[in-house]
């Protein structure tokens, strides 16, 4: 896996986003432990497990709505993993705004 600790590649974001949006089992496993579902999909956090609690996860419209501003937003900004507002339902736009 690679690590990641602070910011996604361009092809991790979109692998994430892919399994965010159009994933159930994945979206399930995201809800109860952030940290399982990145490695089930290669993804290493680095460490990072608070930042991944999500209370409401987004709804897969919401994420696919904003999917090419997260995707910049997850691959660009430092703190994209340490704010869990990304995934957050309602919050989304808020945060990469």
């Amino acid at each position: 896996m690679t690590p990641v600790p602070t910011q996604l590649t361009p092809a991790q974001a979109m692998l994430l986003l892919d399994h965010l949006i159009g994933d159930t089992a994945f979206r399930t496993l995201f809800s109860a432990d952030g940290v399982a579902a990145l490695a089930s999909i290669g993804i290493d956090p680095d460490g990072c497990t608070d930042c991944l609690a999500v209370v409401d996860l987004a709804t897969p419209s919401e994420l696919l709505a904003l999917r090419s501003e997260l995707e910049t937003y997850l691959s660009t900004h430092t703190a994209s993993m340490t704010v869990v507002f990304c995934f957050e339902a309602g919050k989304v736009g808020d945060t990469i705004s």
